[in-house]
């Protein structure tokens, strides 16, 4: 393939038949798989040949979906890739409904009886102990065989409001057109609305800002109607399975719980106050009169420098060099081998992710646009692909299968090096004040907002399990509290704002984003360890990522130093924030810096805070 810029899904199937030919040989591994029914109480050599018929048809699938998935978010209207899309999404309905009978029939097997095959077994023990103890473990919320078949033959029709929700704002949105004061017009796409949030014009912010959410706004009902048909779906689920909340029911599955959950939360909003001294002290860096919502993401020390996608490569392995030669070499290979794709285009997925493919390696969905934040995209998404790799080597697919709590860490640590790298290596003061100020933005947006997302899943989840009825504008109205209760009095809190919760995807997953404010939290205490050169610790990390899922998510965290649990681990990241905050403050204090006043881009200042 010669556009090293794009993806090489030949990696995973060079020819439409080896395609054919691997969903035919799953269709053959679930009728192995159902042979088994019945039969996993007669002993342990049945339960280990099932699962390991089922590990081979996991990766069966999940060579398949991942074809599919990536096929069809490199272009979203081809209608080839959307056929084939649905295909495999069926038969991935059809697999999950087949296998749907392993997890019940094992429940009812005594617990004595299912420790003892671990124990007369050493193969089964060695591989699967953790899926057999975790059964042990959520009995009371595994339900009948009959009712786990009938869940997995709607989970298509779960899936959906996702799928609607993808499909309607990602190619039948079409954003107002924005100008610049030459007259030229600018397209506003979901892609390159980031960049516009960063620059140095604010009439351009504005436009942006007001184009994005007169859509959302316009189409607030009908995304309301989405996100509730999930929210409920989540919500009777969980009460099906007898967990107390749909947040326990989540938190569970991440193998977390939800005194993390309120945890997080409640250091978040003692720590409030740090948020609100650096949204001042950027309304200062501004030297606006007001300082609005689309004001928030600009960077005022910005030298606005564009960085190409090959230099940002060689930044990122600079940066990533604490984590040694072997990290880096895998590294190298997936730059040159195909494994990003790394442009904006028509009609392609928003944002970005990193795909583990078990049985081939780890793609990334990246939409580059030469800004230090897309660097940062790139180490993130790395972190990812980083983990899939080492989980992928050393555990079968059932345990490499990390949870979110874990993966949001590994992603965020490589951010951190990144800045620190950048802010280490930086003399220009300017320069420096301005990546310090980056990193600030960063940890407000994964650890303040991810939070406020948080809290707002939690209110609305928590009104729906109470039989509260919700309309379009309960949701913007819960949503623009929240905002001024994070944000604070220091900016204008512009009217558009309530329709933001409609434009966040990760709510269709419900209780994702938290894992974001938890994950830069064990990071910064990771990535400081790492930067300490603390013997060993390297090593240390690197073996829990190899763990995959193989153990409980808050059990491979302890394994790197990190309690999720304890007070004292957020202590250490919002010291960490007051930290650069404080360093920002010093240096402006210090130094007259130059600036461009963004306002007006002839007329510059020199400031002294």
């Amino acid at each position: 393939m010669n556009n090293i810029y794009e993806w090489d899904l030949n990696h995973i199937y060079d020819e439409k038949e080896s395609f054919e030919n691997d969903i035919k040989l799953l269709e053959k591994k679930i009728e192995e798989i159902i042979n088994f029914k019945g039969k996993l109480a007669l002993g342990s050599n049945y339960v280990l040949d099932c699962y390991n018929n089922l590990a081979n048809a996991l990766e069966l699938e999940e060579k398949l979906y991942g074809y599919v998935m990536l096929k069809y978010h490199k272009n979203m209207s081809d209608v080839d890739s959307i056929k084939d899309y649905k295909k495999i999404e069926t038969l991935a309905s059809k697999f999950s409904e087949k296998i749907s009978f392993i997890t019940p029939e094992l429940s009812k097997i005594e617990d004595e009886k299912l420790e003892r095959f671990l124990d007369e077994n050493e193969e089964l023990k060695k591989e699967y102990e953790k899926s057999i103890k975790d059964i042990i473990k959520e009995k009371k919320h595994i339900l009948t065989e009959e009712i786990e078949e009938v869940l997995a033959k709607y989970y298509e029709i779960f899936a959906a409001s996702e799928n609607v929700y993808d499909i309607f704002t990602c190619t039948e949105f079409d954003f107002p057109n924005i100008k610049e004061d030459s007259g030229k017009e600018l397209k506003v796409t979901a892609g390159v609305y980031s960049k516009y949030m960063t620059d140095k014009d604010v009439k351009i912010r504005k436009q942006a800002f007001e184009s994005m959410y007169s859509l959302y706004k316009r189409h607030e009902n009908s995304i309301t109607e989405l996100y509730l048909s999930r929210v409920k779906e989540n919500v009777i689920s969980a009460k099906l399975r007898k967990y107390k909340s749909s947040l326990e029911a989540a938190t569970s599955k991440d193998d977390s719980n939800v005194y993390v959950y309120e945890t997080l939360l409640e250091q978040v909003e003692k720590n409030l106050h740090l948020n609100h001294e650096y949204i001042s002290l950027k309304k200062k860096m501004l030297n606006l009169d007001e300082m609005h919502m689309y004001d928030v993401y600009v960077n005022p020390l910005n030298i606005n420098e564009e960085i190409s996608y090959d230099k940002g490569k060689k930044i990122v392995l600079k940066a990533l060099k604490p984590m040694g030669e072997d990290y880096l070499k895998v590294i190298k290979y997936a730059f040159e081998n195909n494994w990003l794709d790394v442009y904006e285009k028509d009609n392609k997925m928003n944002g970005g992710y990193s795909m583990g493919i078990y049985t081939v390696h780890p793609y990334i969905l990246l939409n580059y646009m030469d800004s230090l934040r897309d660097v940062s995209t790139v180490a993130h998404e790395l972190g990812h692909t980083m983990h899939s790799y080492f989980a992928s080597k050393e555990q079968n697919i059932i345990n490499a299968n990390y949870t979110i709590m874990v993966a949001e860490v590994a992603s965020t640590v490589n951010e951190i090096l990144l800045a620190n790298y950048l802010i280490e290596n930086e003399n220009d003061l300017n320069k420096k004040a301005a990546l310090i100020n980056e990193q600030l933005d960063t940890i407000r947006a994964t650890l303040y907002r991810q939070a406020m997302f948080a809290e707002f899943e939690k209110i609305v989840h928590s009104k729906v399990e109470n039989e509260e009825a919700l309309t379009s504008n309960n949701l913007s109205q819960i949503y623009l509290n929240l905002v001024k209760k994070y944000f604070g009095n220091k900016l204008v809190i512009d009217e558009e704002i309530k329709y933001e919760w409609a434009r966040i995807p990760h709510f269709y997953r419900c209780f994702y984003v938290y894992k974001y404010a938890t994950g830069i939290t064990a990071a910064i205490v990771i990535a400081s360890n790492i930067l300490q050169g603390k013997e060993g610790y390297v090593e240390k990390y690197i073996n829990m990522l190899s763990k995959g899922g193989s153990l409980d998510s808050l059990e491979l965290l302890k394994m790197v130093d990190v309690d999720l649990e304890k007070e004292e681990t957020y202590e250490k990241a919002f010291e960490y924030f007051e930290k650069n905050l404080k360093e920002l403050e010093k240096l402006l204090n210090k130094f007259k810096i130059l600036f461009k006043h963004f306002t007006n881009k002839t007329q510059t200042y020199y400031i002294n805070i």
